[in-house]
C-alpha cells in the first residue's frame, strides 16, 4: 500500500512552482515547458493573470507517471 501526500494536503497546503522550479526539477528548459503547456502535454499547470504556476504536488506525479524503467533480463540476452 503506497501512501500519496495528493491525498493528505489540502488546496491551501500545496506549494506553487514557477516554470523555471519545473524546469530545474524536470531537466528541461524552460522554453519546452512552454511548448508542453501549448500542446497540454506536460504537468498540469495554473494560470494566475500572466503567471503560470505548477503545483508541486502534480509534478512529482507527473514525473512518477512518465518514468520509464530499463531492466536487463541476462537470461534472454544471446551471446554471439
Amino acid at each position: 500500500m503506497t501512501n500519496t501526500s495528493t491525498e493528505k494536503a489540502s488546496p491551501d497546503e500545496r506549494r506553487l512552482l514557477t516554470p523555471a522550479e519545473v524546469a530545474a526539477k524536470l531537466g528541461v528548459t524552460e522554453n519546452a515547458l512552454a511548448i508542453w503547456r501549448y500542446y497540454r502535454r506536460g504537468p498540469n499547470f495554473f494560470k494566475l493573470g500572466r503567471a503560470v504556476r505548477y503545483d508541486a504536488l502534480e509534478v512529482e506525479q507527473f514525473k512518477e507517471d512518465n518514468a520509464q524503467i530499463c531492466r536487463h533480463d541476462i537470461r534472454n540476452l544471446r551471446r554471439r
